[in-house]
């Protein structure tokens, strides 16, 4: 309010015809009368939504800021709606696969999920990259996985990542007039020219390789596209950004797991690794790394955020590393909204070029924040990159451009 007026005080015809005593969680107030009587209240996630007690229309052209701004946020809308429908939206990161064992309704619009189909419909989302997360144990503990207490046989990090595959399976056989697997950038535009939502598969813990290389082609047949080397904590790959340090970097085994993603065309992903282990993997893998939930340390000093000489190390190899929406590698001292996620999309964008960057939220992995809360509201993401000015092939690019072109130079045995 504020903002469209330039002022801090204004004049109207207010007669208090129903007063609103407190805002929502989801609105703040931005306006109140002399009297303590909340005059206007907007949306606190930084949405297009602003509510007055009093007759804008009334006020002539004192009025026409308000009706200005309504109209020009209804455009930038009907702009992003439009970019979606020609574009591929990806989100390179979701932990949903983790509740499918719970009997979640992914068909449905499901409270206890941040990414459904409804969800994903309504913010023009085309594709999500669904991981089987695995726990990593502490030194010498044995891996027990989150469906111990339901099957007691799967105490197997491979057999685990197998079952959340097999959900993800059943839940497309299930949907498939609306839903569809994708092993290859050709197939999510086929997936979207027929009107078909995307799931990708990845592997989030290089554990489920059970110290056997083999179990590679295993994954690769399955339909992976990436796997996350490390999580939070050492395996026998590499060093975690967690860890202890246990191999100074990537281990002569993990040496041997990168070439082999390398030759199946599986994508390296770096994102919980250690400094070390992050430049041992740049330095050993023959084709583009990438980051698939990962931010800036320089703007969210925590150990699992990438310094701006790794961002460079990657850009220079044709990596990209994508912003996420976990409130802790945002902003560690605020609740964190949209806005972070720009700001570190853009600090980004500045150390390695536009053609490095993307999105993946970690939705369903503790990702969601004020303004990017679910898939419903992706969207919203593209109306704040319009209103900053990107250019349609830029947030092409963000949205999954730049991703597609390092999972392209991937090879295919």
């Amino acid at each position: 309010m504020q903002q469209l007026y330039g002022a801090t005080t204004i004049f109207v015809n207010s007669f208090h015809h129903q007063a609103v005593r407190k805002a929502g969680p989801h609105f703040c107030v931005t306006a109140i009368a002399p009297d303590g009587i909340i005059e206007a209240m907007e949306s606190s996630e930084h949405k297009a939504i602003m509510g007055v007690q009093w007759h804008p229309e009334c006020l002539g052209a004192d009025g026409l800021p308000i009706f200005k701004w309504l109209v020009d946020c209804a455009d930038t809308f009907r702009k992003a709606k439009a970019l979606h429908q020609s574009i591929i939206t990806i989100d390179t990161h979701v932990d949903t696969p983790m509740f499918f064992p719970q009997n979640v309704e992914f068909a449905h619009r499901d409270s206890s999920i941040l990414v459904d189909l409804h969800k994903m419909t309504e913010g023009r989302q085309d594709a999500v990259f669904m991981v089987a997360y695995l726990p990593q144990p502490k030194p010498g503990e044995p891996f027990v996985s989150p469906l111990n207490s339901q099957l007691s046989t799967l105490d197997s990090p491979r057999e685990y990542a197998n079952v959340i595959f097999d959900k993800i399976e059943a839940i497309v056989s299930d949907n498939s007039d609306v839903l569809a697997l994708a092993q290859t950038s050709e197939e999510l535009w086929c997936n979207k020219r027929a009107g078909k939502k995307s799931i990708v598969l990845g592997i989030e813990n290089g554990l489920a390789l059970e110290g056997d290389i083999n179990n590679l082609k295993h994954f690769k047949e399955r339909g992976v596209a990436y796997i996350t080397l490390c999580h939070n904590g050492d395996n026998d790959i590499c060093d975690s950004a967690r860890g202890n340090g246990t191999h100074n970097g990537v281990s002569d085994f993990g040496e041997q797991v990168i070439h082999e993603m390398n030759r199946l065309g599986i994508m390296v992903d770096l994102s919980h690794a250690s400094e070390k282990s992050f430049y041992d993997a740049l330095d050993i893998s023959t084709t583009p790394i990438v980051c698939s939930h990962s931010n800036c340390k320089a703007l969210c000093d925590v150990p699992r955020n990438l310094t701006d000489d790794q961002l460079r190390a990657l850009a220079k190899k044709g990596g990209v590393a994508h912003t996420t929406f976990y409130h802790g590698f945002l902003n560690n001292t605020t609740e964190a909204t949209i806005l972070d996620g720009i700001a570190h999309l853009e600090h980004a964008v500045k150390i390695m070029g536009i053609d490095h960057v993307g999105i993946g939220t970690d939705f369903d992995g503790d990702g969601g924040v004020l303004g990017m809360a679910n898939s419903s509201e992706v969207i919203n993401f593209t109306i704040q990159l319009l209103r900053r000015r990107y250019s349609e092939d830029d947030i092409r690019k963000i949205w999954g451009g730049n991703w597609l072109r390092v999972w392209r130079e991937e090879p295919h045995p």
